[in-house]
């Protein structure tokens, strides 16, 4: 009986067999044909086996194929069936884009699509191509690719140490490793060198100055070795997956989880790549966790940016994205990491250790059972520009040193039936007021211009700075230190108090939400509560699409937001594919709107439609998370009335 235990494949094998058997039957299968390098053969592999499909009886087509004019490759696409690229017309010129519409409508078995990495020319329905595939793949289509090992995302900052030379088109690994066969186009560094010096590797993405730098026997290497490791993780996988469902004996460890602490800084996406490249080794799970603290009002347009990229890569990497308001970033990430099982915590190297505790020190020692890795993600980043002090905080200083030098001259005519003490506790009143209104660095100023005038008026001798008894120099110091002490707490309960206004609206809202779609009967009575909810969380213009008799209809919306062809258009792609579309997205990002599926467990019931004055500030990771959970609440409130 224990024997039959140990054989028996485990639930969550066979639960994730069943949907990988469920996802294959409807979508088409993925080949990625990946070289270390451009020029070692992967356009004529992918022609050559696609030529030994069509003898097979397969329906194959070129959607895209580049042969750079290299004869030999050209010959191999005669009597193989070409889709016309689509033509986009920007700055004057032509490009040539996959035409998805004809693919889809062609729908062949199998499709040749090159350059797995592209960028889309603007006004494509995708940024990517790889998002182009990932649709022809939905159609159940079969796709041929390729692709090299420098577009790989989670590898961009190695490739740049290595080559010295930056690569902006690049591909998340997530969607490599859903490919269902990479295979490995090799060339020895010698014999590429030769086809490089006979003009037959072609190299759009380095400049021509730094072919040769690229193309340096020790880079070749290095480039090399990293696409058999890409090749044989992924041949790894699939070996533990299938070892997994059948039952063969192995080590089967508990699932790690890795956590990556992300601040606005320029090297945080550097960060969240080495995360991922450690998760990935050790095939854990990877978590991206941002705590928003006082600290985060004062960032510039600029830090935002940093960190809202961050974030944005954590996503496309396929990583969990986790946004927490908190007054304290050590206590909230060592909070989560002991609550979510989290096995290592990944942060980015300090310049120095102060004095004072730091975030990695308060790591270090408050989480004994989990490991910590401090990244070094600086060596080839720019230093951290200076931050300059904005009006308010000028003007803040400039109130708390004239709320002193008023007192002061009240104390200077009271000085006469006040002694020293009660002199000193007067001039502490502006002190504490400044530490409590104004902030920490207003208020210590105000405590160091209190004591000097203090000093200057009231302590013998007068209308000097001497100091006669060193009584007065103790009071002074234990008169700055108070001043700071106050002014931290004050900082801190200020953050605190305004975090929590914050989370108590949004979560009384959606509180308010999820009880209003528990007493709906109709699925009109949903959407008019979502509309409602949403516009009162957001200031914005919305609408709600739902599939109805094979098409995509608008069945509640805003007055101010428009329905035209286009819009129809995005909302049934939506539908579709069910993946958000529009501001702020990879698709159709010139879109007015931003589209977001509404998602239960398993299938999509409609689109919601959000129509923002500035996108910029309102679609942030924080926001869209919330809206999303809007949208799955609204979902799984249409799909109860549906199945009743």
């Amino acid at each position: 009986m224990a024997d039959d235990e140990l054989k028996r494949p485990s639930p969550e094998a066979l639960l994730e067999l069943a949907h990988k058997t469920e996802a294959q039957e409807t979508k088409g299968k993925l080949t990625i044909y990946l070289g270390s390098a451009p020029g070692v053969g992967k356009t004529y592999t992918m022609l050559t086996d696609a030529r030994q499909r069509k003898l097979e009886g397969v329906d194959v087509v070129a959607g895209y194929v580049e042969t750079h004019g290299r004869p030999e490759t050209d010959v191999l696409l005669e009597g193989l069936e070409m889709i016309p690229p689509f033509l986009i017309e920007y700055m004057g010129l032509k490009l040539k884009e996959v035409d998805l519409g004809k693919v889809i409508a062609r729908k062949p078995k199998l499709v040749l699509v090159d350059e797995f990495a592209h960028t889309n020319a603007p006004g494509s329905l995708h940024a990517k191509r790889y998002q182009d595939i990932q649709e022809i793949l939905n159609a159940g289509i079969d796709v041929y690719t390729t692709l090299n090992v420098q577009h790989i995302e989670s590898l961009n900052d190695i490739i740049f140490r290595i080559t010295n030379i930056r690569v902006h088109e690049t591909v998340p690994d997530t969607v490599i490793e859903a490919a269902d066969e990479v295979k490995l186009i090799d060339l020895p560094p010698e014999e590429l060198l030769k086809r490089l010096d006979e003009g037959k590797v072609y190299v759009k993405d380095i400049a021509g100055v730094a072919v040769h730098e690229f193309f340096r026997p020790a880079n070749l290497l290095a480039l090399r070795q990293m696409a058999l490791r890409m090749v044989a993780g992924s041949v790894d996988d699939k070996m533990r997956q299938y070892m997994q469902a059948h039952a063969i004996a192995g080590p089967w460890p508990i699932k790690e989880r890795v956590l990556v602490g992300i601040f606005a800084s320029p090297y945080a996406e550097k960060l969240v790549r080495s995360a991922f490249r450690l998760a990935s080794q050790i095939d854990a799970e990877c978590i991206a966790f941002h705590v928003e603290t006082e600290r985060d009002r004062g960032h510039s347009v600029r830090e935002k940016d940093w960190l809202n990229k961050a974030l944005e890569l954590a996503k496309k990497l396929g990583a969990q994205v986790v946004w927490l308001k908190g007054s304290e970033v050590s206590q909230e990430l060592t909070r989560f990491a002991l609550e979510h099982n989290v096995t290592k915590i990944v942060i980015g190297k300090p310049r120095r250790f102060g004095i004072f505790p730091s975030v990695p020190r308060k790591l270090l020692l408050n989480t004994p059972n989990i490991d910590v890795y401090l990244m070094d993600a600086k060596d080839e980043a720019k230093p951290l520009p200076k931050k300059h002090l904005l009006h308010s905080r000028l003007a803040n200083y400039a109130f708390s040193v004239l709320a002193v030098c008023l007192m002061s001259l009240v104390a200077f005519f009271l000085r006469g039936t006040l002694s020293q003490m009660n002199l000193l506790f007067l001039l502490f009143l502006p002190l504490i007021l400044s530490a409590l209104y104004l902030g920490r660095g207003p208020s210590i100023l105000a405590a160091l211009v209190a004591v000097l005038i203090f000093d200057y008026l009231f302590v013998p001798p007068y209308f000097t700075l001497a100091i006669s008894d060193l009584e007065y120099f103790l009071w002074f110091v234990v008169y700055v230190v108070v001043v700071l002490v106050i002014s931290n707490l004050a900082l801190k309960l200020r953050s605190k108090v305004e975090m929590l206004r914050q989370s108590e609206s949004r979560s009384t809202t959606l509180y308010a939400l999820s009880r209003d779609l528990v007493t709906v009967h109709t699925v009109e009575e949903t959407l008019s509560t979502l509309v409602q909810h949403i516009t009162q969380i957001f200031p914005c213009e919305m609408a709600i699409f739902l599939p109805k008799a094979g098409e995509t209809k608008v069945m509640a919306k805003t007055v101010n937001f428009n329905i035209n062809p286009n819009v129809l258009g995005v909302a049934s792609w939506v539908l579709l594919n069910k993946q958000s579309a529009g501001q702020r997205t990879g698709t159709l990002p010139e879109a007015k709107a931003l589209f977001l599926p509404m998602m239960t467990t398993d299938h999509i019931v409609g689109v919601v439609g959000l129509l923002f004055e500035k996108p910029k500030q309102v679609i942030t990771p924080e926001n869209q998370v919330i809206m999303e959970t809007i949208a799955r609440l609204g979902a799984m409130a249409i799909e109860r009335i549906q199945s009743q």
